[in-house]
């Protein structure tokens, strides 16, 4: 497990990460309420659907334990998107769903999140199958911490892609994995 990059704000236990189903209450309620903010951020009814579960390479649950129970507080998943894509002709996996409920944020608890993403990542990408596999994301323009984080831990500026090509509100980014 990743370490706190500085002392939690909240009083709590040291994070907890755990793999889950996509599927899974804890998960389920996260994305949900990551899409409601996002909703509100972009003055939408909708983001869309969720991706299909059925191509989860990892679902990352955050948990802490306040007064005595765990509280989960973010989330992030790691997709496989190969073939999805035209414009990508190697394998790819897609960032997706990356959350940590407002009152938590600013405890470093999101660098965690992406840092265990990037290291299942690092492990699918040793698959004979997977080589060469690209670590892809979409965030947007209302998201500007988002975007800090993800330029902060290496991700590289591309051009959009897919369903977000000629969307304005859209930035993608690549992480090169080494």
């Amino acid at each position: 497990m990743t370490e706190l990059l500085s002392e939690p704000k909240m009083t709590g236990s040291a994070p907890n990460l755990r793999l889950t189903q996509w599927m899974a209450p804890a998960a389920f309620e996260l994305r949900h309420a990551s899409a409601n903010e996002l909703c509100k951020r972009y003055n939408t009814d909708s983001i869309g659907s969720d991706p299909d579960g059925d191509k989860a390479v990892a679902m990352i649950v955050l948990s802490v334990l306040i007064d005595g129970h765990r509280e989960d507080i973010g989330c992030a998943a790691l997709m496989d998107m190969t073939g999805v894509y035209d414009e990508f002709d190697t394998p790819v996996v897609e960032v997706k769903r990356v959350y940590i409920r407002p009152e938590f944020r600013g405890n470093g608890y999101s660098w965690i999140l992406m840092k265990e993403v990037e290291d299942h990542a690092r492990r699918y990408s040793q698959r004979p199958d997977r080589l060469g596999l690209r670590v892809l994301l979409e965030t947007g323009t209302e998201q500007p911490e988002a975007i800090g984080l993800y330029e902060k831990m290496g991700f590289q500026r591309i051009d959009t892609y897919g369903p977000w090509k000629n969307d304005p509100t859209s930035m993608c980014y690549e992480l090169v994995l080494d």
